[in-house]
């Protein structure tokens, strides 16, 4: 009996060293559980942080490396309140390139404007686009008209900036002050074969300064309006194309009067419908019958001007805005034969 006693008492103290032990085990593992995960978090904080340095890094490298060159920058305002902007762009950078936006800023009458509809404006490495024609942007801007300057710039998706400069010769400037509004592209200079109610070789033409004589012809001539004033010029029916031969008195001058011309080359006048030339733009403009709104066919049938050089004259009449406008251009001749 005192035996038993004694053994339950010395087991009632070592119950109470066994249950300290597991307590403290059991911290331990909870310690060590925490620990462990903190440290993994620790480790999974860290590697977001260095990912999203990664990126940033990356994208301020991109932003960096972007390089769109913008030329050919031309602004017209074809209908009103809207600005139009032809330029080329070149990416000459290392990465891809998105414009996602044009600003375009009156300085005249201090107004802004945007289009932020360009979402196909990608260009790879290497790539040029040509906003022009058909493919300008448009972009409004409430009281805007062609005397005005503009200033543009494009914003990509990265970010980045690209300022639009118009490309300006003092040369073509002092022209078009020296002899009028509208300047004549001599290398396009061209004639056509009739076929028929049609120009059998249009709009090509044959090219050059000779002529055949005594054979039905009509004249194409690529007029371009650099009018300083940035208006709209309008060319009317009387407006005519003239060749006369200095060196055989009486023998002319032949005319040919200005008319429209479909696609597909048939002349199809009268009656005439106006002819617009927005300002720096460049139009084909034909010249076709012998008389003010008829149908009458041209030929240099004089006997003495065969194999013989003559003179051209374009005199242009029409409107400039809305005042009257009137231009004669010379400086070209033509050899018969």
């Amino acid at each position: 009996m005192i035996r038993a006693l004694w053994l339950k008492k010395i087991w009632r103290g070592r119950s109470k060293g066994v249950s300290s032990v597991i307590g403290t085990v059991f911290l331990i593992l909870v310690v060590f559980a925490i620990s462990t995960n903190v440290f993994l978090w620790t480790i999974s904080q860290s590697a977001t942080y260095n990912q999203a340095v990664k990126d940033a890094n990356q994208k301020n490298a991109d932003k960096l490396s972007e390089n769109v060159i913008v030329s050919n920058v031309n602004y017209s305002v074809p209908l009103p309140n809207r600005v139009k902007v032809d330029a080329k762009l070149t990416n000459a950078g290392s990465v891809s390139a998105q414009i996602i936006n044009l600003w375009v800023f009156d300085t005249t009458i201090q107004r802004y404007g945007f289009n932020n509809t360009m979402t196909s404006l990608n260009l790879n490495p290497g790539d040029i686009l040509y906003l022009t024609g058909s493919n300008g942007i448009m972009v409004t801007i409430e009281g805007a008209s062609s005397p005005d300057n503009f200033v543009a710039w494009f914003v990509t998706a990265r970010g980045n900036t690209v300022a639009l400069q118009v490309e300006q010769s003092v040369i073509i400037a002092n022209l078009a002050q020296g002899i009028g509004s509208i300047a004549l592209d001599f290398n396009t200079f061209r004639y056509y074969i009739y076929s028929g109610s049609k120009l059998a070789n249009y709009p090509a033409g044959i090219s050059g300064f000779n002529v055949p004589y005594n054979t039905y012809i009509a004249f194409g001539v690529a007029l371009t309006n650099l009018d300083p004033s940035k208006q709209t010029i309008s060319l009317d029916i009387h407006s005519q194309l003239w060749l006369y031969f200095p060196t055989v008195p009486g023998a002319g001058p032949f005319v040919w009067y200005i008319a429209n011309v479909a696609a597909d080359g048939t002349i199809t006048t009268p009656p005439y419908t106006t002819i617009t030339l927005a300002y720096t733009e460049t139009k084909l403009l034909n010249f076709v019958y012998g008389k003010e709104g008829d149908s009458t066919k041209v030929k240099i049938d004089h006997p003495q001007v065969d194999d013989k050089l003559c003179a051209v004259n374009l005199l242009l009449h029409g409107t400039i805005g809305t005042q009257d406008y009137g231009q004669n251009i010379p400086f070209v001749s033509l050899y018969v034969s």
